[in-house]
């Protein structure tokens, strides 16, 4: 494992936007900004660059929630996510955020957990029917809290793998 760790460590700088965006894709927010703090990436460039990935994906949620379509495979897609919104609204997490307005779309974007990050976000923006001006504002605001909230900790994992090592 540790030699794994080492390769990785020598490697990843090379092409660690690649790696960094592959990361993102694959694992969202908690999983590019542990590695990039664990592998002691620029994180003057790469968290920013999380913060904007997040916002890319804010404006396709909204199309995905509001649009019905008619090819085959978006169509799925849609009625996909239009079912889990039929299903997550009847949840008792999401009528206790609801009632909390603004501050529950900040907390479920920056939450980390199954059920929490931005397509929530958005979602339980687009069941308030708060208007997009209002939305996008705090969304943002919940992804930067929940990359700082991760920055955190990651900073705490490398300070307690030295203490350890």
């Amino acid at each position: 494992m540790g030699d794994s760790v080492l390769w990785l460590q020598q490697h990843l700088h090379e092409h660690s936007l690649l790696y960094f965006i592959a990361l993102y894709v694959v694992g969202g927010r908690p999983v590019a900004i542990l590695t990039a703090s664990f592998f002691r990436l620029n994180l003057l460039f790469f968290f920013p660059l999380v913060i904007f990935m997040d916002i890319l994906q804010v404006p396709c949620f909204y199309y995905l929630y509001e649009h019905t379509f008619t090819s085959k495979r978006l169509k799925r897609v849609s009625s996909y996510f239009q079912h889990k919104g039929e299903v997550a609204k009847d949840r008792s997490f999401f009528q206790r955020l609801k009632t909390l307005g603004n501050v529950g779309v900040v907390l479920l974007t920056m939450l980390p957990v199954k059920g929490g990050g931005m397509w929530s976000g958005v979602f339980l923006a687009h069941i308030i029917g708060m208007p997009k001006k209002t939305s996008y504002p705090l969304l943002i605001v919940g992804s930067l809290l929940g990359s700082l909230m991760f920055l955190g900790l990651g900073d705490g994992l490398i300070r307690l793998y030295h203490l350890i090592a």
